[in-house]
């Protein structure tokens, strides 16, 4: 089965017939491989259509969420290509008939017909897979609706709606069924606005499009009232605190962020909100970087390599292999197309291509393919454009509480400039982890050398490890198997999350002229009140990145404590794990960007002392993270001492031998990494120079 192929099957649920005849061959093969790449060729568009419309409308069970965002994208590039291909409309007809229309007319035969509903279920108790109403009627999810995420596709489905009756597509006796079903969706037996989230996350925004629209094409719905003063108070919320505060971005950041546009566009709100929505698409902005590749405070973020499949079907398929990979550049795409904005095009053909090359090669297939998904825009002479930038401290709420959130490290933001990123924000939210101080993305010549430590990484949550699972400096018991961190405080170890605290006196971005960075983060009650952690760390314009770490424990700390920073790095087939007596490792990147042909790898070169212990191991990894091997330094820590360490990446082409290095520390903690032709020398006061000499010829 081609990926980029039957879309729908992997959205929606297996084919099960409930009844009736079941389809022909020629049914089956009509009603396959949808949403088709294009329509325009079809010979009988009514004979697919009804295909569609039987196979659809006989199964047993569909989404209500995820399902439906493939046809709004499909309903968008029907109504960007100028509404001239019309097949794609009877497709949309189709759609819409089988599982709204025949969908609750199928239950009518059962009488259920009141059990359907089409937004969410906020106070009905139960289970993902059932729920039951406070008459004692059983929902069951994806037959009578789709439970709590069941409303992520309702703006999608009254967006459909919304074309087909404009194009005169639905009769008034369907008119009038979908009227019911909206009615009876928007009542108190389903609908307690009162109840679930009432702020500003993936579920009130997801869900509020759908609501937004149905008040928008039905303003006498019931409870109309409750649920705009409900709209009202979630967008209250992202407004007060001029953010959102949920840091796994896939899946759920498109989620929030295309119910954001869903209720701007519905309640008229696009420019008078216009302010507060730049805010955050800005702050969104700052996570893209050029050349296709990212890493992510909570979610891996793997590049997707089949190109040929992306570009038959750019509308559907995206740059990153995660979940609904569509989704992402769609919220880009809306954005852009709102405001006529080069850069937030550019943030679209990022997530959705992966970008251009440095070079760009004249790629056909790409072109092509950016024509099909982005021809609204060339059709206005509306082209991306890179946003200016350089190395800084990206902000959570900037309108309002300018609270330190990332610490970038890079010149710009072009294809195959190396790129550094940290994660500040100590508070956290249901779906991110004790992830404070982690260094969770560093690109260089194209490839990926450290990412995420991924979703649901920690306790237990979703087969990550725990507190060792980051790229940060570890701090333990020596009674404890270094990097292998109990992750709970008690016996006398300590837990990053809850406790430790930003110095904002610490923090510190710099470049130069020569496109070298510089950034400087610390923490305090860092594994035990009054303990500090200093990062200093360079990123010169080859990409080697050069991390100084300085802690000094607190008199919390006993004298049998260990402290040192761990690495992941990428695994090879039959690595050893273990000690080790070489202060050096050497990883293959994770992945490349899709336009670098020649492989990369990494060198890790630790500092070594005569106390300081190396080693890897092999660590379970979560589920969206590719397999990796801590690799790691360590060593006794005194209370009140500083504990200095040194590490230094350099990346090199595979097949090559990687740059010369020496290091130092010096007695008062400044740091030096010495290679052929450059030198990069760190302060403890925070001044950082890079030297390069000319090599003679």
């Amino acid at each position: 089965m081609k990926f980029a192929g039957p879309i729908l099957f992997l959205i929606l649920c297996s084919p099960l017939f409930a009844g009736g005849a079941q389809l022909t061959e020629a049914e089956v093969k009509f009603a396959s491989d949808h949403p088709r790449t294009t329509y325009r060729e079809v010979r009988d568009i009514t004979a697919m259509a009804e295909a569609l419309r039987r196979e659809l409308s006989l199964r047993n069970s569909y989404s209500f969420s995820r399902g439906w965002w493939v046809w709004d994208r499909l309903r968008a590039r029907y109504i960007d290509g100028g509404r001239r291909d019309r097949n794609e409309l009877l497709i949309l007809q189709a759609v819409f008939r089988a599982l709204i229309l025949d969908w609750h007319a199928k239950l009518e035969k059962q009488g259920e017909e009141e059990l359907m509903f089409i937004f969410f279920v906020t106070t009905a108790p139960g289970s993902k897979v059932e729920r039951k109403l406070p008459d004692g009627a059983t929902l069951k999810r994806d037959y009578h609706g789709g439970g709590y995420h069941g409303g992520w596709g309702g703006g999608a489905r009254m967006r459909i709606y919304e074309e087909l009756v404009r194009q005169k597509m639905l009769t008034a006796e369907e008119q009038a069924r979908f009227k019911k079903i909206v009615y009876q969706s928007m009542s108190r037996r389903f609908l307690d606005f009162s109840k679930g989230s009432q702020s500003a996350d993936n579920h009130s925004f997801g869900n509020a499009g759908g609501i937004a629209m149905a008040l928008k094409l039905f303003p006498e719905a019931p409870q109309a009232q409750e649920a705009r003063a409900w709209i009202a108070r979630i967008w209250k919320h992202l407004a007060d605190f001029g953010d959102w505060t949920e840091w796994n971005y896939f899946p759920y950041g498109p989620i929030f962020l295309h119910g954001m546009i869903d209720i701007a566009e519905s309640m008229g709100w696009i420019e008078t909100e216009a302010e507060l929505i730049h805010a955050v698409g800005k702050r969104v902005l700052g996570f893209i970087h050029g050349g296709g590749l990212r890493g992510g405070p909570n979610c891996g973020s793997a590049v997707f390599s089949d190109r040929a499949a992306l570009y038959r079907d750019p509308w559907n398929l995206g740059n990153y292999r995660v979940e609904s990979p569509g989704r992402d550049g769609h919220f880009w795409y809306r954005l852009a197309q709102h405001y006529r904005n080069g850069h937030y095009l550019w943030a679209a053909t990022q997530s959705v291509f992966g970008g251009d090359p440095m070079e760009s090669p004249g790629i056909d297939a790409l072109k092509a393919a950016y024509t099909v998904r982005f021809g609204w825009f060339q059709q206005r002479s509306i082209h991306p454009e890179v946003p200016e930038d350089t190395s800084r401290i990206g902000l959570l709420s900037a309108l309002k509480y300018k609270i330190p959130e990332r610490l970038y490290l890079g010149a710009n933001r072009k294809a195959g400039t190396p790129f550094a990123s940290y994660f500040l924000y100590p508070k956290k939210d249901q779906h991110l982890d004790s992830l404070s101080g982690q260094l969770y993305e560093y690109v260089a010549n194209g490839a990926k050398f450290l990412h995420s430590s991924g979703k649901y990484s920690m306790l237990g949550k979703g087969g990550g490890t725990g507190e060792e699972s980051l790229d940060v400096l570890l701090v333990m018991q020596g009674k404890n198997s270094f990097p292998l961190h109990p992750d709970r405080a008690e016996g006398g170890d300590f837990i990053r999350k809850g406790a430790i605290h930003l110095i904002p006196s610490a923090l510190t971005v710099g470049s130069n002229a020569h496109g070298d960075s510089y950034g400087q983060v610390g923490w305090e009650n860092y594994y035990g009140k009054g303990s500090t952690w200093i990062r200093r760390t360079v990123l010169t314009r080859e990409g080697f990145l050069i991390v100084s770490d300085t802690y000094i424990p607190s008199s919390q700390i006993g004298a049998d404590y260990l402290s040192g920073p761990i690495w992941h790095l990428a695994r090879e087939d039959g690595q050893k794990d273990g000690p080790r007596k070489e202060s050096w490792f050497d990883a293959p990147a994770f992945e490349h960007a899709w336009w670098q042909k020649s492989r990369q790898r990494i060198r890790l070169t630790l500092h070594p002392s005569k106390d300081l212990k190396f080693g890897q191991i092999r660590q379970k990894a979560s589920q969206d993270l590719d397999p990796n091997i801590t690799s790691y330094a360590y060593r006794p820590v005194t209370p009140g001492k500083p504990a200095r360490f040194l590490s230094v990446f350099t990346p090199y082409p595979a097949g090559t031998l990687p740059p010369e290095i020496d290091t130092a520390i010096s007695d008062q903690g400044a740091c030096s990494a010495l290679f052929t032709d450059m030198r990069v020398h760190i302060t403890p006061g925070g001044e950082w120079r890079v030297t390069r000499t000319k090599r003679q010829n």
